[in-house]
């Protein structure tokens, strides 16, 4: 029986590469596969493609707004091809009502779907909508492990600084990278360092 699998990990921690991996298995052995991405991921200013810093392969997505029934959505495909697996990119930026359509869809129509994602904001005590949905109706939930940066512990946070100010509030979707020039800067850390950060120091 097909799966509704939640696949998380803190920022940098090969959730995209892993996304990737699996979509090229399945390519590979003639299956076709749908990879959705929601339209909220503007990073590297590209839409309608999923590609990782980790690996070369980048593969074609469809751009998903909040607003789309993906249990109708998937239906239509469905009567076109044989799907073979849906795999969701950036699944924190679902709503709650796209992820209950994707169990329907598993349920309904044994097609397992594997959704990659954040599992905390970087909100102080905040799940993203998203991954919320997931952990509550995902029928597998599997962590993809990262270090934190400051540590050998585990990353479990995301740590949002902005020009080198650490955040615990705002909007929930805000862009950024973990490269170190930009001006908006996410980490990944453990607890204890998500709540007490290290000041950066900058090179003159």
């Amino acid at each position: 029986m097909a799966k509704l699998y939640f696949r998380y990990g803190a920022m940098n921690s090969g959730k995209t590469a892993n996304l990737l991996m699996v979509a090229d298995n399945y390519i590979k052995q003639d299956k076709n596969v749908i990879i959705l991405k929601p339209d909220k991921d503007t990073r590297w200013n590209i839409n309608a493609e999923v590609k990782s810093r980790a690996i070369v392969t980048s593969f074609p997505a469809i751009l998903i707004n909040d607003k789309q029934d993906l249990y109708e959505f998937i239906s239509t495909q469905t009567k076109e091809k044989e799907i073979a697996a849906i795999l969701v990119e950036e699944a924190q930026f679902l709503t709650a009502a796209q992820v209950r359509e994707l169990a329907l869809v598993v349920d309904d129509m044994n097609i397992p779907v594997l959704c990659y994602g954040l599992k905390c904001s970087y909100l102080d005590g905040k799940l993203l909508e998203g991954s919320a949905a997931l952990l509550y109706w995902a029928d597998t939930i599997e962590e993809i492990k990262n270090v934190c940066q400051y540590c050998t512990s585990k990353a479990t946070k995301n740590l949002l600084r902005i020009n080198g100010i650490p955040q615990y509030e705002g909007d929930f979707v805000v862009m950024g990278d973990v490269n170190s020039g930009d001006d908006i800067l996410f980490t990944p850390v453990c607890r204890r360092h998500y709540l007490n950060p290290p000041k950066l120091i900058h090179n003159s």
